[in-house]
């Protein structure tokens, strides 16, 4: 079967291929495959619930944003009534990912309810899926090759923090570095904070300094998007005019979600990074959020807040398209071992 869809509103055609015809039968959805954003995508766009933390306008921005990976939409429809509008961007040879990864608490992509899943299924490719304040477990997929589960760690506006603190044997650090750092000032939303926080996170911590990261522009988009509408918050700290440390917050329902963290090395020895964390809770507590989510990942966390919840990352991917990777893997793996080196 092939698709052809005029070429002028900057649609790459669509081979279908036995892969193709053998995931639709499977799944009953039908995919359409674009490079661009079309007319299509923002018609079915429209027809979809919208995501409290992404609305639709955000995450059509996200599909179009330019970064240097390459970006794809899809359209999934079921008997000719969109179901799904999926944005995303490719991550490596093979696998993709979902434009708000990482990037946006409780979104993955506009679906209608108990499509998620099966639009996941039916695109047919190799897919890398962070699933977090969802509201519970990714349900269950066959294609679902690997998955890994992480605690997380929330504070609730009820619970008294500092008390916990104390009961984590943490006030002390809390303390001795708010007195550190007395000198310096709060601000909350300083113009230009957010992009400097997340350009320096992300220089900081990507395992390759030299490579561009994928989502850098994205989570910058976001960021400042959802902050133009009450959505997000950065906190920073001022050694007078001079930026030396600022953390993310993003807003969902009635909670915080901390995003990322940056200081400025030199002043570690103020403990700046807690001082940033301790200031979170604070902005959380004085604005009424029902709770601070700090994430999991690191075991220091746990002394900042108890363990509630857990956040999902799960590989989904089609039959061949599995077995053509662990060919690879066992190819490169025997490679090693014999010693043989191949010249790119």
């Amino acid at each position: 079967m092939t698709m052809v869809v005029k070429p002028e509103f900057g649609v790459v055609t669509q081979n279908a291929g036995l892969r193709d015809r053998v995931l639709a039968s499977y799944s009953g959805l039908r995919v359409t495959w674009f490079d661009g954003w079309h007319p299509a995508l923002e018609e079915a766009l429209q027809s979809l619930p919208e995501m409290e933390t992404c609305p639709h306008e955000l995450f059509r921005l996200l599909v179009q944003n330019p970064g240097p990976a390459r970006k794809r939409a899809a359209l999934v429809s079921e008997k000719g009534v969109p179901v799904a509008v999926v944005g995303l961007r490719q991550r490596g040879h093979y696998s993709w990912e979902p434009v708000t990864q990482w990037i946006v608490p409780g979104a993955i992509f506009p679906a209608q309810p108990g499509y998620l899943v099966r639009a996941l299924e039916a695109l047919g490719r190799d897919l890398w899926v962070a699933w977090w304040r969802m509201g519970g477990p990714p349900p269950f997929s066959p294609l679902i090759r690997s998955m890994e589960s992480m605690p997380t760690h929330r504070m609730h506006s009820c619970q008294d923090f500092e008390q916990y603190w104390r009961e984590t044997s943490h006030f002390k650090t809390v303390r001795r570095v708010r007195n550190r750092c007395r000198d310096l000032t709060l601000a909350i939303n300083k113009p230009g904070a957010a992009a400097w926080t997340i350009r320096n996170w992300q220089s900081t911590w990507l395992d390759h300094p030299t490579s561009a990261d994928p989502g850098l522009s994205d989570r910058i988009l976001v960021a400042e998007y959802l902050e133009r509408h009450g959505r997000h918050f950065t906190l920073s700290l001022l050694d007078g005019d001079r930026l030396a440390g600022s953390a993310t917050l993003t807003v969902q329902h009635r909670d915080l979600v901390a995003g990322v963290l940056y200081r400025e090395p030199e002043y570690d020895p103020y403990g700046i990074g807690n001082r940033l964390v301790d200031l979170s809770f604070c902005f959380a507590a004085e604005h009424g959020y029902e709770t601070l989510d700090i994430g999991g990942g690191h075991d220091y966390k746990k002394h900042w807040a108890p363990q509630e919840g857990e956040r999902w990352w799960f590989n989904i991917s089609p039959e061949p398209l599995f077995w053509m990777k662990r060919t690879v893997q066992w190819a490169s793996k025997l490679r090693k071992r014999s010693g043989v080196v191949v010249e790119q």
